[in-house]
């Protein structure tokens, strides 16, 4: 709870810092998504693409803390170091805040339905499995769930301009 009100208030002064920014940037008409299953190499792919200076993809730090890492990233991360190992125990890939994650986190730090909920929660039912296929939701809930996805690409791209790469399993979907 507590953390849940100083991401909301940060965010708050994200949204008041960085807002007209966010919503004059533009989002590239060639943006690249790394589509595949888990465990089929997507996350070398990302790895390597991520490498390009021409394009910008959603790091960790923005991922997990998508509501406010325009304002945060310069004090947050290097005390925050300590908390992230330096390889990901599930296939020993380099990681670190800096590193580049999937999108579909920043969608559920930032509270929206996501079926990565599962993962959290694995002992409880997969959780929210109609937004692996947007096709079946209301119109007004896929909106809301676009207006985020896209308000995140625009802070990645005011933090770091380029063309806009992307990684998410549930992209394939």
């Amino acid at each position: 709870l507590v953390f849940a009100c100083i991401n909301s208030l940060l965010g708050c002064a994200q949204r008041v810092r960085h807002g007209s920014r966010i919503a004059r940037c533009a989002l590239p008409d060639d943006p690249v998504f790394i589509i595949g299953h888990w465990r089929a190499g997507t996350t070398l792919v990302h790895e390597l693409l991520a490498r390009d200076t021409r394009l910008s993809c959603p790091d960790t730090y923005a991922c997990f803390a998508p509501a406010h890492f325009l304002l945060t990233r310069r004090w947050f991360t290097p005390w925050m170091t300590t908390f992230i190992p330096q390889r990901r125990p599930t296939d020993d890939m380099p990681a670190g805040w800096d590193r580049p994650q999937e999108d579909e986190f920043a969608l559920c730090n930032l509270g929206l339905p996501s079926p990565y909920l599962t993962m959290v929660f694995p002992n409880r039912p997969p959780a929210w499995p109609e937004y692996t296929d947007l096709r079946s939701l209301p119109p007004a809930l896929r909106r809301k769930w676009t207006d985020a996805l896209l308000r995140f690409y625009r802070c990645v791209l005011v933090e770091r301009p380029g063309i806009l790469a992307a990684k998410c399993p549930l992209h394939t979907c």
